[in-house]
């Protein structure tokens, strides 16, 4: 294709028809503004025609740009300053305002911080962008208030100057400091549900906004995800701590009577005939000093499965904390290669099964099983019956098996189902490990390998700590 037709095609080189809304058709950043001098360009950046088009694509997707009275040229301005990894600030602008507004702006260190974090990122620029925009509208609304009080008159010099300059500071103080606040929460429940950076579909900018857009719009979803940044980050320091030796790695001396595993000093006992015979001795009864080795075999590791209770007790900030320790186990699965497997489970009222595929994660599914809450109850609100069935319904594939019962209920199972429930464990080869919060753990212990009571599920508490370390 010619290069020309190209530019064509991308609408890069020819005017855009006049919106239906009769508003004058855009300029390009070349042309200049009536009464604006003949060098003063539409933008205080420099910004290409492909620059102009997002600009322009922006005010006519965002409803804050529009409500903010963002033009054309601001758009492409903010969205600049958030996106390019490197925005050159002009010399002049048709708006001196802008320009002053940005010129400071570029200059700050607290910008600096969050450019690193929007930079070539379509979704956190555009919330940037839009940040800009809105203060800046504020700025101008203000600065038309002062103009008419007579207060800071145009060209005043000397204290009107400096207010102005103040003013448009704590402008940008404001906007970067509330555009910070909501990329991070961008970054945060990204991550949280399976598209942080590296991972599958973190490059799918209009994926992220809508995943980002539902979070933002459900209290309970903002909750969790916010939660499971911080579990996330226990578990990564956590699975940092494992130490794995190799074969050939010498971690320590040990007694022990294997002959390619002994010291130099035994080796050399061994050609003095006076100490010969007792070295024979000392090895045939493995009391000789020997290189101690450790290994780690590749073996095939199973799923985890986490069992969220969602008895009416649970509901509010108990079933939020174990929604986010259960989206932490699916990311330390995933992190390990394994499967996972999330139930929700409240008495015999029904369970929800979930399986996030190791690849990408169905972002409507999961979020659709954070946000739903059965609210039932009875006695036994772990499955300890019905666990076999869902074990073979969720899809759940052979192999060591960790399962994480999270309740705040005190269990009685009876007699006869304890039996069948350690059948199926042997079988299945399960590790169960309980989390019970507040109330006694009850008949959990005589099922599960390990049962700790907890007040709360605080990612700091050492019981939290050793489920993340699965």
């Amino acid at each position: 294709m010619d290069p020309n037709e190209l530019l064509k095609l991308l609408d890069l080189r020819a005017k855009p028809a006049r919106p239906p809304d009769g508003r004058a058709p855009v300029l390009s950043s070349t042309e200049t503004i009536p009464n604006a001098g003949p060098s003063a360009s539409q933008t205080a950046l420099a910004v290409d025609e492909w620059g102009l088009r997002r600009g322009r694509d922006l005010v006519a997707e965002s409803e804050r740009l529009r409500n903010a009275g963002t033009d054309e040229y601001a758009a492409a301005d903010f969205l600049t300053a958030a996106f390019d990894p490197d925005p050159t600030l002009l010399e002049g602008c048709a708006d001196p305002r802008r320009h002053q507004f940005l010129a400071q702006m570029l200059d700050t260190p607290e910008y600096r911080a969050l450019h690193a974090d929007t930079q070539l990122d379509d979704t956190a620029a555009a919330i940037a962008a839009g940040h800009f925009a809105e203060q800046f509208a504020k700025l101008k609304t203000d600065d038309t208030k002062d103009a008419r009080g007579g207060s800071a008159p145009r060209g005043s010099g000397g204290e009107g100057d400096l207010e102005r300059e103040m003013t448009a500071l704590r402008a940008v103080g404001k906007a970067v400091s509330d555009a910070s606040k909501e990329v991070s929460e961008l970054k945060d429940a990204a991550s949280a549900l399976g598209m942080g950076p590296g991972q599958p579909g973190s490059n799918d900018a209009r994926a992220v906004a809508e995943l980002y857009k539902r979070v933002r719009n459900d209290p309970g979803l903002r909750r969790i995800s916010e939660l499971a940044g911080r579990f996330r980050r226990v578990a990564q320091s956590k699975q940092r701590q494992k130490v794995s030796h190799g074969l050939d790695d010498v971690v320590g001396v040990e007694p022990g009577g294997d002959i390619g595993r002994l010291l130099p000093s035994e080796l050399v006992r061994l050609a003095v005939p006076e100490l010969e015979l007792d070295t024979l001795r000392r090895i045939v009864e493995r009391q000789a000093l020997c290189r101690e080795h450790h290994s780690v075999e590749p073996v095939g590791k199973g799923p985890i499965l986490v069992v969220t209770d969602e008895s009416g007790s649970m509901e509010g900030a108990k079933a939020h904390t174990a929604k986010a320790l259960a989206l932490a186990l699916a990311w330390v699965a995933r992190q390990q290669r394994r499967w996972a497997g999330l139930i929700a489970y409240s008495g015999k009222s029904g369970e929800r099964l979930l399986a996030p595929p190791p690849g990408r994660w169905d972002e409507t599914a999961l979020c659709d099983w954070l946000s739903a809450f059965l609210g039932q109850g009875s006695d036994l609100d772990v499955p300890i019956e019905e666990l076999p069935r869902m074990y073979t319904e969720i899809g759940a594939p052979p192999g060591i098996t960790d399962v994480v019962m999270i309740t705040d209920a005190r269990c009685r199972i009876a007699p006869e189902l304890k039996k069948r429930f350690l059948n199926w464990r042997q079988a299945a080869r399960v590790r169960a490990v309980a989390l019970v919060i507040g109330s006694p753990p009850g008949d959990l212990e005589g099922v599960c390998d390990e049962v700790h009571r907890v007040s709360a599920l605080d990612p700091a508490d050492d019981a939290v700590g050793r489920v993340l370390s699965l």
